[in-house]
């Protein structure tokens, strides 16, 4: 073998690896091909935007940062087991991707960890059977106790993209509190910006297929 092409067969392989190792570091999460057309944000009283004021609340937030209609579909007070009851809802607004963040008002009620797992896990398996990309908001809160485990668990086995740490470290932050469960106008923009870091990825990898 020659040596210019020996030194084309090197640099061949080189690039190769180079591109898989690319293209291995780009996010990977179910259902990049979905055929739906919105955001939406599926949630509680977080979603909603309690405590916000005067500010607006998060998907709000996160639609200006995105540049993109994001749909706030929180209730206040709703349990995991009553987000699950709502999915039909957010499926009909025709979603690729939909923002899960549920699990507050399970600790508040002490509803069995066992019982809220296995509805986020319903919620998820939903959403994936519909074609539509979750995402899941970790509420690993300082009194969540064995409700934290769940979130991590989920995402490891449903292989779904995660915002990890985020509301643990705003509820431990009273100067981003409107109360002692809910952000302020600060707390929601550090929210927003947590999820916009986890979602314009997935936007950009889907936009290459």
């Amino acid at each position: 073998m020659s040596t210019v092409r020996r030194t084309v067969l090197v640099t061949l392989t080189a690039l190769s690896v180079l591109c898989a190792g690319l293209a291995g570091c780009g996010p990977k999460a179910p259902n990049l091909d979905s055929p739906g057309k919105t955001i939406v944000c599926l949630g509680d009283s977080i979603t909603a935007g309690v405590g916000a004021a005067p500010g607006p609340a998060y998907p709000d937030l996160l639609a200006a940062r995105l540049g993109k209609e994001v749909i706030n579909a929180g209730v206040s007070g709703d349990t995991a087991e009553q987000g699950l009851a709502r999915v039909d809802d957010v499926l009909a607004d025709d979603p690729w991707l939909v923002i899960v963040e549920l699990g507050g008002n399970d600790v508040l009620q002490q509803v069995p960890p066992e019982r809220t797992e296995a509805a986020l896990r319903s919620i998820l398996q939903r959403l994936l059977d519909a074609r539509v990309v979750p995402v899941l908001v970790e509420l690993r809160v300082p009194f969540g106790g064995k409700y934290g485990e769940i979130y991590g668990r989920l995402a490891k086995d449903m292989k779904v993209p995660i915002v990890e740490d985020t509301l643990h470290d705003i509820l431990l932050a009273p100067a981003l509190k409107s109360d002692t469960i809910h952000p302020n106008a600060q707390g929601y923009e550090r929210l927003a910006t947590a999820i916009a870091h986890e979602v314009e990825p997935l936007i950009k990898a889907r936009r290459r297929r």
